[in-house]
C-alpha cells in the first residue's frame, strides 16, 4: 500500500513539476509595455510583432517605420540584455529576424 501512495504522489509530483516548467517558459522583468516585442521573438509571431510596432507609433516615433529602427537600434529594444535582432538569431526567429533585418 505504501509503495501504491508513493507511486501516485511520485508521478503526481512529475506531472505537476512539468507543468510548472512549461507554464514558467517566459517571465517579463522590466517595462511591461514592451514585453510584446520579446514575445514575438520567442514566439516568431511576426504579425503580433507588426502588431507592437503599431501601437507604438506616436509613442516611440511617428511612423511604423522609424518605432522600428529604433527598436532595433544598438542602443534600443532589449531582450535578455540583447538587442532585438540578435535576441531573434539566437532563439532562431527566422520570420522575425527576416524581417529586423530588412530595416538595417
Amino acid at each position: 500500500m505504501k509503495k501504491l501512495i508513493f507511486g501516485v504522489f511520485a508521478l503526481s509530483a512529475f506531472t505537476a513539476h512539468a507543468g510548472m516548467k512549461s507554464a514558467a517558459n517566459y517571465k517579463f522583468a522590466g517595462e511591461i509595455a514592451y514585453a510584446d516585442f520579446c514575445k514575438a521573438v520567442v514566439t516568431d509571431d511576426l504579425s503580433l510583432l507588426k502588431r507592437s510596432i503599431r501601437s507604438k507609433v506616436g509613442e516611440v516615433a511617428h511612423s511604423s517605420k522609424d518605432v522600428l529602427r529604433k527598436l532595433v537600434a544598438v542602443d534600443g529594444m532589449k531582450c535578455n540584455n540583447t538587442d532585438l535582432l540578435e535576441f531573434s538569431k539566437q532563439r532562431e526567429a527566422k520570420d522575425v529576424q527576416a524581417y529586423l533585418s530588412e530595416v538595417l
